[in-house]
């Protein structure tokens, strides 16, 4: 297991990584103010499986092999900038429908998706958002090898800090989802519904093209 004393170094820091803005950031504050809390924790939860998957992949030399070649770093960050793009064109779309359903019912609700479809989506958006993103294995392959008792079994020392990690990064947009829902309700209106969408879908193709750009 890890040591106390770099657990006392490791865990105010992924603390504070954790609550730094990024697309994870970007994507539960636009699914909480749009579709509810349960969407905004569900994609939380799709977040944190997509924090053991890279904990998992640097633990099996999965991220060393990845960041080492050229040609599969470089095809993960275009996915990760691809699905982003998507996720931006998809925000601004859902912008100009919200925009178009209010002229066609003058201001009523159309028909609501079923919950369950909308939290599965969130989920899946959540979690893509976070693995696809190759500043993750970076930071994994990079960041927790400090952390870790070269004499001791490595394994459950990657999955004790990838959990911690993990745990920290549920709680946290959890509590956000859950702060977002209560002030849902002042900002429920069509015209800021539309202009989130349209926000929060240039922000992801932002990120997309620096992403696409970056020398990481």
């Amino acid at each position: 297991m890890v040591s106390l004393e770099n657990l006392l170094l490791y865990v105010p820091l992924a603390g504070l990584l954790v609550m730094l803005p990024g697309p994870d950031f970007a994507l539960i504050t636009r699914i909480s103010l749009a579709e509810g809390r349960g969407s905004g924790q569900a994609a939380a939860c799709g977040v944190a499986l997509g924090i053991m998957v890279h904990t998992s992949a640097a633990m099996l030399g999965i991220s060393a092999v990845i960041a080492q070649s050229v040609t599969l770093f470089t095809l993960l960050r275009y996915a990760g900038a691809a699905y982003l793009f998507w996720m931006g064109l998809h925000a601004l779309r859902a912008g100009r429908e919200v925009t178009a359903a209010v002229v066609r019912h003058s201001g009523q609700d159309g028909e609501a998706q079923p919950v369950r479809g909308l939290r599965r989506r969130a989920l899946r958006q959540g979690f893509l958002t976070n693995v696809l993103n190759p500043k993750a294995v970076v930071f994994f392959l990079t960041m927790l090898p400090q952390f870790l008792d070269p004499h001791a079994a490595l394994c459950p020392q990657f999955l004790e800090l990838g959990g911690i990690m993990a745990l920290f990064c549920l709680g946290w947009y959890l509590l956000l989802a859950a702060l977002l829902h209560r002030i849902r309700a002042i900002f429920a209106r069509p015209a800021f519904q539309a202009w989130l969408h349209r926000l929060t879908g240039l922000i992801f193709i932002g990120f997309s093209f620096r992403l696409a750009l970056e020398k990481i």
